[in-house]
């Protein structure tokens, strides 16, 4: 019983394009859908395709020159590199428009010059997170307070 072609063949055909066909269905909808994700969940690349897309349109309404431009943008990756920008706090991303609406604590000044200037501001630590040092209960040298009364300090 010899058929032209087998069953195996003829269902690999058929699986391979069904899957040709589901994969270019799922990779559409995966790029429509890869941007709206919150912010602190975007991939690296889809993040500076955002920082780009934040970066000319703040180019246009503050009508930057190209070096300007050139220079937010940097600054902007620099920011990414040192995961400044990670936070969903710092970067008000707009999920439904696929856009960020503010970077909190960019700031933009025009020098004398007339040449826009750049720069993220760190955060602080507040003042509850920091911890106030304990005080050793070791006496100190040099005049403490276990050193002897009589001898005079230096």
């Amino acid at each position: 019983m010899s058929t032209p072609t087998s069953v195996g063949q003829l269902h690999n055909k058929t699986a391979k394009r069904i899957s040709s066909d589901n994969f270019a269905k799922v990779t559409e909808e995966a790029g429509q859908d890869a941007y709206k994700r919150p912010w602190h969940r975007l991939e690296r690349g889809l993040r500076l395709s955002r920082l780009r897309l934040f970066m000319e349109e703040e180019k246009k309404k503050l009508k930057l020159t190209q070096f300007e431009g050139a220079s937010l943008l940097a600054l902007l990756q620099k920011a990414l590199e040192k995961r400044l920008l990670n936070s969903k706090t710092t970067v008000v991303y707009d999920m439904e428009a696929e856009r960020i609406l503010e970077i909190k604590g960019l700031v933009m000044h025009r020098a004398a010059d007339g040449v826009m200037q750049f720069q993220i501001l760190d955060k602080k630590p507040a003042g509850g997170a920091t911890r106030k040092r304990r005080e050793d209960s070791a006496p100190v040298a040099g005049g403490g307070a276990g050193a002897p009364q009589g001898t005079p300090e230096n």
